[in-house]
This record gives structure tokens, sequence and C-alpha cells, in this order.
């Protein structure tokens, strides 16, 4: 059977946006077994990665839309989108899932994930030009 391309990207996505809805509603209790997490800031790092694939795979299934690169109010949005799911996420640990709680910091490492997949986005084809040479 033969898998047409402009669905895989958008199953990359889905597969990426419920590990991330996994992996947020994941009680505290569960996660203090893993004992590389007492790295100092990791969940911070781990955040941070999240959104960046995040942002990346969903303008990767948006790209099939698009002739040229994608614009930038449209990449403004997509950071704002998952801006705000992150700000979800922390309201939902609050109120739902035992042990996690609501903390500004993971807001932040969300916004800046998503802020360097858009400066990466923006500015990656540059500096690989450059590079090149």
């Amino acid at each position: 059977m033969k898998i047409n391309y402009f669905v895989l990207p958008i199953l990359l996505f889905l597969f990426c946006f419920l590990g991330s809805i996994y992996l947020f509603t994941i009680p505290a209790k569960d996660l203090t077994t893993l004992n590389w997490l007492k790295i100092p800031y990791l969940d911070k790092i781990i955040h941070i990665g999240i959104f960046f694939t995040l942002c990346f795979t969903f303008s990767f299934a948006l790209n099939p839309l698009y002739s040229k690169k994608i614009s930038a109010p449209i990449l403004i949005a997509i950071v704002l989108l998952f801006v705000s799911y992150g700000t979800g996420v922390e309201f939902y640990q609050e109120n739902y899932v035992e042990g996690r709680s609501f903390e500004i910091a993971d807001i932040a490492a969300d916004a800046f994930g998503c802020l360097l997949f858009m400066a990466w986005y923006k500015y990656g084809s540059i500096l690989k030009k450059s590079w090149s040479r």
C-alpha cells in the first residue's frame, strides 16, 4: 500500500503531539523513578526540545500547503499556538495530574523552544548557505 507523501508529515506531527500529551500527564510518582531526571534543569531542556519538535513537525505538516517557505505571520501563529498549548498543559497539570504543578519556568522553556524553532526556520537556510561556501 502506497502512503501519500502529504499524509506522512501529518502522522509524524500527530505522533509527536500525542507523545507530548502522554509525557505531560504522567503522575509525578512515576517520574521520580527515573534517576536521570535528577540532572539540574534537565526538565527545562526537555520542554525546549519537545516544543521545538512540535513546531517543527507542525510546520513540516503544513509545508505541502505552501509552494515556498512558510511566511512570518504563519510562523508567529505556530509559536503562539504552541505557547498556548504549553500554558494549557501547565493549568491541566496543576488541576488534574497527581503530584504535578503549574510552573512559569516550564512555560518560559516551552516559549524558548518555539522561538528557537522560529529562529532556526527563519535563519537556518541563511546559515546553511554561508557554511557551504
